[in-house]
């Protein structure tokens, strides 16, 4: 089990709504694999000053084929990870 925490901002709950199944699924995928390691080789680290930003790619989508880009920020003091944004799209 994991030490790390994630934080979904309830301002992304409408956009998460409009995402397909098969979507809003692989950002679970994700998650959980970023929760064990939040910096591993999947990822890529922004270049963002004071901050550590880094954007990890879903695998695709089994209902549309579509990969969802996540971008979240690591908080290395309290182990938390804040999801800042996500895109889908082809």
């Amino acid at each position: 089990m994991s030490a790390w925490g994630i934080e979904f901002p309830e301002r992304l709950n409408d956009e998460f709504a409009h995402l397909s199944a098969g979507e809003r699924r692989a950002i679970y995928d994700l998650l959980k694999r970023i929760a064990d390691e939040p910096r591993a080789d999947s990822s890529t680290r922004e270049p963002i000053t004071a901050a550590e930003l880094r954007r990890a790619l879903t695998d695709p989508a089994a209902d549309s084929g579509d990969r969802v880009t996540i971008l979240y920020r690591v908080h290395e003091e309290t182990m938390t990870l804040q999801l800042i944004w996500f895109v889908a799209g082809p």
